[in-house]
């Protein structure tokens, strides 16, 4: 009798250890990804060069373009994989330069640079859906806000590097709405890390009024002033950027 209760003790014992050596196993990896999931701090931020590609009516009338934008993120849950997103951009989609004389009473003694460029800035919110923070955390988020569209002409002399006069030929905005997909590879770990950001942004905005850099052209060669157009302005922004900790 003895025996036998020494026997069952040994293998209380055994399968003690057997669980806990399970349960080790399995809390191994839950650790790591508790670990990955760790929130990066409860707001974020980061800037990024933009290339602008324009689609559908919007792809027939203007071309490619380009600038910078930014956003901030702003955690809403511990393991930051819910967060509020607020972006801000600007680009350019079109610019014509020319060489034009001051003024006819001189003549063609002083000349000037007339400069018009064809401008987009958006500013969006909406929510960002983060994956588990590592060494790859790709991420998705609805925005929605507006954009504002407008093209200037400002005259500079050659040695100048601001204009001394300016004017604006055409201006709107657009309720703008759509999404971004993209991912964040680390570049440094510890309290405060920092990520390259690689991403693809849609817009959609219905009717908005806008000048083209064909028709400025156009108007100028006829020596006429430029005739907007009006359609929908849907693009796609593809850009690079780098995403660091704030706090």
């Amino acid at each position: 009798m003895r025996s036998f209760v020494c026997v069952s003790s040994a293998q209380r014992a055994a399968r003690a250890g057997a669980l806990a050596f399970a349960g080790a196993l399995l809390a191994a990896p839950l650790t790591g990804l508790e670990a990955q999931a760790a929130p990066r701090g409860p707001v974020t931020a980061g800037g990024a060069i933009n290339i602008m590609q324009p689609r559908g009516v919007f792809d027939e009338t203007t071309g490619f373009g380009g600038g910078a934008g930014g956003n901030v993120l702003f955690r809403l849950d511990p393991n930051s994989i819910i967060n509020l997103r607020a972006d801000a951009s600007f680009m350019i989609n079109g610019n014509v330069r020319n060489r034009v004389p001051l003024s006819s009473t001189v003549g063609n003694f002083i000349q000037v640079d007339l400069n018009t460029s064809n401008n987009v800035a958006s500013f969006l919110v909406g929510p960002q859906l983060l994956g588990p923070s590592g060494a790859f955390s790709p991420y998705v988020a609805g925005l929605a806000g507006f954009s504002a569209f407008w093209t200037t002409s400002s005259v500079e002399g050659s040695n100048d590097t601001e204009p001394f006069a300016s004017t604006t030929n055409s201006s709107d905005f657009a309720w703008a709405y759509g999404g971004t997909a993209g991912a964040y590879l680390r570049l440094r770990g510890g309290e405060r890390p920092m990520h390259l950001d690689l991403g693809v942004r849609y817009l959609r905005h219905d009717d908005v009024t806008y000048l083209t850099a064909d028709e400025v052209r156009s108007a100028f060669e006829q020596r006429r002033d430029p005739r907007p157009l009006r359609s929908r302005a849907d693009y796609l922004t593809y850009f690079i950027g780098v995403q660091a900790t704030v706090f």
